[in-house]
């Protein structure tokens, strides 16, 4: 059975840029699949002033943004995502960064529950789960929950991953269980 994780804060990310200005140029709820083509290709953010900005691999908010690097990971797995090329500028630093805003497959038909451990055991079990747990036939899709979108990535992802060092690449290993009986390519 294949392990996923989801995507999550790190320290690292803390000095991460913080775009500004966002509202009015960018439309957050067209990152979808059906949506996505109201995108502009490319979009250029100025980031808010600071000393401590490092432009991270992983950007997790407003929106996920990526790097070329973690692009090209995605790329060698020929999964099903489309993009829109995302620039950053620091004008105090004097530097800019090429990102890329993705979008991946969504599902509503799974539930994300996380996984704990205590000196190497798990002690989490899902509280009252009415579903199966799942196999995806995916490398890196997304969850959405009531709440939020949740980014799962298989283990062999996460590993090509941390082969080329990401930098700013936080998980948490989950588990995924149906939750209708819709069965489409979320198998």
């Amino acid at each position: 059975m294949t392990k996923y994780f989801e995507l999550q804060d790190t320290p690292e990310l803390k000095y991460a840029p913080r775009v500004k200005n966002l509202f009015g140029k960018f439309d957050i709820r067209n990152i979808r699949l059906e949506t996505y083509p109201k995108l502009p290709k490319r979009q250029v953010f100025f980031i808010e002033p600071s000393d401590q900005n490092i432009f991270t691999d992983m950007i997790l908010s407003p929106f996920l943004m990526i790097s070329p690097t973690v692009m090209d990971v995605i790329r060698m797995y020929k999964e099903v995502c489309f993009y829109r090329e995302i620039i950053l500028i620091d004008q105090l630093q004097r530097r800019s960064q090429l990102y890329f805003l993705p979008v991946f497959d969504e599902t509503k038909a799974l539930q994300v529950v996380g996984k704990e451990y205590s000196h190497g055991i798990c002690v989490s079990e899902p509280a009252g789960q009415q579903g199966e747990t799942v196999t995806v036939d995916k490398n890196i899709f997304w969850v959405r929950d009531p709440f939020r979108r949740h980014t799962i990535v298989s283990l062999d992802l996460v590993e090509s991953l941390i082969r080329r060092e990401v930098f700013g690449l936080g998980l948490k290993e989950v588990e995924l269980y149906r939750k209708t009986e819709e069965r489409s390519i979320w198998r």
